[in-house]
């Protein structure tokens, strides 16, 4: 059972730190693995290796709120490579930044938490925005 004093202690914590960053995977994952709309698209379609992928995804978020330098993947190329065998939908950027900013809302607070919200809604707009004309480009330079 929390007592009050850690639940203002945990409302208060800023994304500013790795180890904070990797609290907000691991409880974002726990939500998207259960959750209707997304769990399939990451245990199906994409068959995602937790093992590989937390570790993965933690680095990408420590290069956006921290700004280091361990994570070096084309992120649209990975997300066109689902798109192209089920195709990620509006409902899914939906419910991915639902979860997203409510596992935030959750958890922390200040400066890195906002920053993480923003960035959460541009990457979301960005992906949903690009992934099909990624995808054509991405076939055409293949030909």
């Amino acid at each position: 059972m929390q007592t009050s004093a850690s639940v203002a202690a945990h409302e208060t914590r800023d994304l500013n730190s790795p180890e904070a960053i990797s609290e907000l995977v691991d409880a974002f994952y726990a939500r998207v693995l259960v959750d209707p709309t997304l769990a399939p698209m990451f245990t199906k379609v994409a068959a995602v290796d937790l093992d590989q992928h937390l570790p993965t995804i933690k680095a990408f978020w420590r290069k956006m709120l921290l700004g280091r330098p361990d994570y070096d993947r084309n992120m649209v190329a990975r997300h066109a490579a689902v798109h192209a065998r089920m195709p990620l939908t509006r409902r899914h950027f939906d419910r991915w930044l639902a979860l997203f900013t409510r596992t935030i809302d959750e958890r922390f607070a200040g400066p890195g938490a906002d920053r993480a919200r923003t960035l959460a809604v541009r990457i979301a707009a960005n992906l949903e925005r690009n992934l099909d004309a990624y995808a054509e480009d991405t076939v055409r330079t293949r030909k």
